[in-house]
């Protein structure tokens, strides 16, 4: 069951990808990017309401406080993994973002094996090793295709690992801690908490405009794939969420990422022109028999 739930995050995430990559091109600087992601957030918080409501969890609103503290900690991940992946994403090719995701799921990884005694077993370490050469290997294939990245582009994809892989850690400590408590009111109150802290960071940002080429001007030529997003992402969390519960972190996240690696490798040479040398389809097989070794011995 873990695996099929992880399935569909990762199959969510790949479209949830594929929409950020046709929208980023009119992101002109982080006041666009989090007014974009805003209404994304906007959208999941209805998403998680009707989910609430749809399974009859309103009275289970009430959260403890320890619950809310992780929910704060996954808004917080996911707001800022959101932005910085946006505005990554116009400086680097696609394939890098997912590459410098690998890194991140240490984070989970090494949290579940700290606080909850989760093992981390010999091929399971072998398997994240080969799947560490398919990422040396995509960073040399990404910097084949346009060169090496600025400082600000390699902060911003270091800072998007980084909050996403607390993000993916709230996750696994909702599943501990929730006692009963619905995956659909952790992501409910994760998007009100993500979308509050976007408005925050909007309203700070000095490169908001005015006039024809107002900040957010373009929202209504993108809705569409704002929307799409909206729901992906959602289903990405709720349904990664949900595995979490059936699979060790170190299972789980090196396989979420490994996977969305080769799918977004295909999708930047099907749709983006990117072109696929021998380094990506090396990169793409390590990184699949990374997974094997992690999952299947």
């Amino acid at each position: 069951m873990g695996y099929l739930m992880l399935a569909i995050a990762v199959l969510a995430g790949a479209v949830k990808g594929y929409c950020g990559k046709k929208t980023s091109r009119y992101v002109t600087g982080t006041a666009d990017a989090a007014l974009a992601n805003f209404m994304r957030m906007l959208l999941c918080v209805v998403i998680g309401f009707v989910t609430v409501l749809a399974s009859g969890s309103l009275d289970r609103l009430a959260l403890p406080l320890p619950i809310a503290a992780i929910t704060v900690l996954s808004g917080a991940g996911t707001a800022f993994f959101v932005v910085t992946w946006l505005m990554a994403i116009r400086k680097g090719a696609f394939t890098m973002i997912d590459v410098v995701l690998m890194l991140g799921t240490i984070i989970p990884i090494i949290g579940s094996f700290l606080l909850f005694g989760e093992p981390i077993k010999p091929n399971q370490i072998i398997g994240f090793c080969v799947l560490m050469a398919a990422v040396a290997i995509m960073c040399s294939y990404n910097n084949s295709l346009k060169g090496k990245m600025s400082p600000m582009a390699l902060v911003l994809v270091l800072l998007c690992g980084i909050s996403n892989g607390l993000a993916d850690f709230s996750q696994k400590m909702f599943v501990r801690y929730s006692d009963g408590i619905p995956v659909s009111v952790f992501n409910f109150y994760t998007y009100i908490v993500a979308g509050i802290i976007l408005l925050v960071c909007f309203f700070c940002s000095k490169d908001r405009k005015g006039g024809e080429g107002k900040t957010g001007a373009y929202i209504k030529h993108t809705f569409g794939y704002i929307a799409v997003m909206s729901v992906c992402l959602f289903a990405n969390s709720y349904f990664k969420t949900l595995a979490a519960a059936h699979l060790d972190a170190a299972q789980i996240y090196p396989l979420s990422q490994g996977s969305a690696l080769i799918l977004s490798s295909l999708m930047a040479a099907i749709f983006f022109g990117e072109k696929i040398t021998w380094r990506a389809v090396v990169g793409m097989v390590l990184a699949f028999g990374g997974m094997l070794v992690i999952n299947l011995l």
